[in-house]
């Protein structure tokens, strides 16, 4: 065990009688006078103390201070050079003080002795702790940029990466989301594998990976959030609540449309969501189809009583913070009663009428991004004003974000817009934690519009940016970022077919009629890519062929969608009655036996023996009427 291990497990007070012999044999004969003066003075008092305040003993005669102190020499546990080293150290903090400058480092000093808790460091050795500086603050990683575009044709506004960073999902305005996987990317087109509309005719607004990565949450422009397997198979739908109903708190799921949602941050069965009806909903993948699990009721001081919910966010389960436009921001404890009121609230936390896009956290710390171009800064322990508040961000999407920055929460990454007033360049802003200052700008450039959604994965290192074009940007840096789009770039381009091409006969025809499959443009086929028209009007002549139909399977349980289902009782209840006994009896068949019968004498009895044979008149009724 070295020097180090040892001095810090000594006591405070091992060691330091022997640092007052060094001022004791120096002190004049005047001052010891003066002190056994003061000592006799207060001995005859009859006090009996002889300490100063703070506790630190007075020299009382100079020669019993020093026999006492030579006596516990021998029992102070140091050895005769660390003796030395502190009689060294104290003079210099003696001389320090004579001068007038700081003596912080000094251990043994009567200033900071008592301030100090530990015994002081060996000699030779210093401390490392040092007051925390911003000079440590982690810019985002904007060296190089790689756009991905051309699966969506409107804003993206809704983004999620899962927890290794390796996959994410996308949504758009263009109701349809976009699964993409970095291992199976490649440039120049980097098309996501898995491209669908969770919800026909309705955006998507919002997107959630849970914890495990294992499902997605989307939240769709409806009343009703649906849970996605993370490949892109659905799992089941949360029920709708009664429109009905007055009380909120009584219905089984959202009334009106959805605005917001996420995975609850620890727990992979539980989802939350927020909508227009002013309430937050707590899902369980296993029972959302039958209601919720907790409904929170946001009360608003406007007109009606209601507000929507236009944000929300959880401090790791624990505290559920949210917005609503209202400009009311609240939290909640999701481990006590969820029907009482908010455990801490703000009124006016945003301008009215505005919309709270993003929520951020980073343990008491709380960011929010307002629609009045205002980014605030709040203590969750003293839940009453905002501590910083920056202006002048102004955005123009109610789906802006606002994040800290992963790995020290340092700064904040939020967006802005070019708006006609100011003619400012839109881009991203960096702005640190203690007072909201400027750190950094990041412009965009025009042709990807302005940006909305913001992702920082702190596994890869990259920032994610969700632009107004439909374009995706992920930002990157050589050395510090690790896989991710890096990965995918370092694939060869998977449209360069130029060595893979066959040879062809020049006198064979390659037109379009000399391929009846094929019915669309000869480029598209030379480069061995079909149009979408061209796909569609393909399967659409498939579908005509019976053969292709495959017969429905047969369904167990009971009936749905118009079929009727197959219980266990279905084979008992036909054996007991039998087939129907006219299962056989073929109409026809019967008529034509009677057609067989000529001259039929049940009829014409009574004209047998004066008109044996028939006359039958030669004018049809309609003309005997006439």
């Amino acid at each position: 065990m070295d020097e180090a291990a040892l001095r810090a497990m000594m006591p405070m007070s091992f060691g330091k009688k022997s640092v007052k012999k060094a001022p004791a044999a120096k002190m004049q004969p005047a001052a010891a006078a003066a002190a056994a003066s003061d000592s006799a003075s207060t001995s005859k008092t009859g006090s009996g103390l002889g300490a100063s305040l703070l506790g630190k003993r007075r020299a009382i005669d100079t020669e019993e201070v020093v026999l006492e102190e030579e006596e516990e020499d021998d029992d102070d546990g140091l050895t005769p050079e660390e003796r030395a080293a502190n009689a060294e150290l104290e003079r210099k903090a003696r001389e320090r003080r004579a001068n007038g400058s700081s003596s912080s480092s000094a251990s043994s000093s009567d200033e900071s002795s008592d301030d100090e808790v530990g015994p002081p460091l060996p000699p030779g050795t210093t401390s490392t702790a040092a007051p925390p500086t911003r000079s440590n603050i982690i810019l985002p990683p904007m060296t190089n940029t790689t756009p991905i575009s051309g699966t969506h044709h409107k804003p993206l506004s809704a983004l999620t990466v899962d927890a290794s960073g390796s996959r994410f999902a996308l949504g758009s305005y263009d109701h349809s989301l976009s699964l993409y996987d970095f291992g199976g990317l490649s440039p120049p087109s980097f098309s996501p594998f898995r491209l669908f509309e969770p919800t026909p005719n309705y955006p998507v607004l919002d997107l959630s990976f849970s914890p495990s990565s294992s499902h997605l949450l989307v939240v769709p422009g409806t009343a009703q959030a649906k849970i996605y397997t993370r490949d892109g198979a659905e799992v089941g739908e949360c029920r709708k609540g009664d429109p009905y109903l007055r009380d909120m708190r009584n219905t089984s799921g959202h009334v009106a449309a959805l605005s917001c949602g996420m995975f609850h941050p620890t727990d992979s069965t539980r989802f939350i969501t927020g909508a227009s009806d002013s309430t937050i909903r707590i899902w369980g993948l296993e029972t959302m189809s039958r209601g919720q699990e907790g409904v929170i009721v946001m009360k608003s001081k406007s007109r009606g009583g209601r507000t929507k919910a236009t944000a929300i966010q959880t401090t790791e389960g624990v505290t559920l913070l949210a917005a609503g436009e209202d400009g009311s921001l609240g939290h909640w404890d999701m481990r006590s009663n969820l029907g009482s009121k908010p455990r801490g609230s703000i009124d006016r936390a945003h301008e009215v009428g505005t919309i709270t896009s993003s929520i951020a956290v980073a343990g008491n710390t709380i960011v929010t991004r307002g629609g009045d171009g205002m980014v605030k800064l709040w203590d969750l322990r003293s839940f009453r004003k905002a501590v910083v508040e920056r202006g002048g961000l102004e955005n123009a999407s109610p789906h802006t974000g606002v994040i800290f920055d992963p790995f020290e929460h340092n700064s904040v990454l939020t967006c802005t817009t070019c708006l006609p007033k100011n003619r400012a360049q839109s881009g991203i802003v960096v702005l640190d934690t203690v007072n909201l200052a400027p750190l950094a700008t990041y412009p965009m450039e025009k042709e990807y519009g302005t940006p909305i959604r913001l992702h920082w994965s702190p596994v890869r290192d990259q920032l994610f940016t969700t632009t107004r074009s439909g374009t995706l940007l992920i930002s990157h840096h050589p050395t510090r970022s690790s896989k991710g789009i890096l990965l995918a770039l370092s694939r060869p381009s998977c449209t360069n077919r130029s060595s893979t091409r066959l040879y062809v006969d020049p006198n064979i025809s390659t037109s379009a009629e000399s391929y009846p499959i094929f019915s669309g443009n000869t480029s598209d086929l030379a480069n061995g890519v079909q149009s979408d028209s061209a796909k569609r009007r393909k399967l659409a002549k498939a579908r005509k062929d019976e053969r292709t139909n495959l017969p429905q399977p047969p369904i167990s349980g009971p009936g749905k969608g118009g079929r009727i289902g197959r219980g266990a009782m279905t084979g008992v209840v036909q054996s007991m009655f039998g087939a129907p006994a006219d299962l056989a009896f073929d109409p026809r068949e019967a008529l034509l036996k009677y057609a067989k019968r000529d001259g039929d004498v049940d009829y014409t009895k009574a004209w047998k023996d004066t008109q044996p044979t028939p006359i039958y008149s030669k004018y049809s009724d309609e003309e005997e009427r006439k």
